[in-house]
């Protein structure tokens, strides 16, 4: 399943499943029959916690990124910074290794 509750909607999904689902568990019943609390509660709950909703998925709702900017909203090209051109890099110089010191016989 594609992730479709993201952010501050999976945490309020997931604080009203456990608050229904406390409720009903302790005796106070939101609706009339406390089942109905519990079904609500754990699906709250359950689609806080995958972050995915079925219906959401069915619907075509969910967390999308937002579309592309059409081509006319860019900047014409006249009006774009030139590309920086990359500097001339001279090559490197090697250092002669320094020569080898031989210690006199003694």
């Amino acid at each position: 399943m594609k992730t479709n509750v993201k952010g501050l909607e999976r945490v309020v999904r997931i604080a009203a499943g456990a608050a229904l689902l406390g409720q009903a568990i302790g005796g106070y019943s939101v609706f009339e029959y406390g089942i109905v609390d519990e079904v609500i509660g754990v699906v709250l709950l359950g689609t806080g916690v995958l972050g995915s909703c079925p219906i959401k998925s069915v619907l075509g709702l969910g967390s999308k990124k937002s579309p592309a900017r059409p081509t006319a909203a860019r900047k014409p090209a006249a009006k774009r910074k030139p590309a920086r051109k990359a500097a001339a890099k001279k090559p490197a110089t090697k250092r002669k290794a320094a020569p080898k010191r031989r210690r006199a016989a003694r």
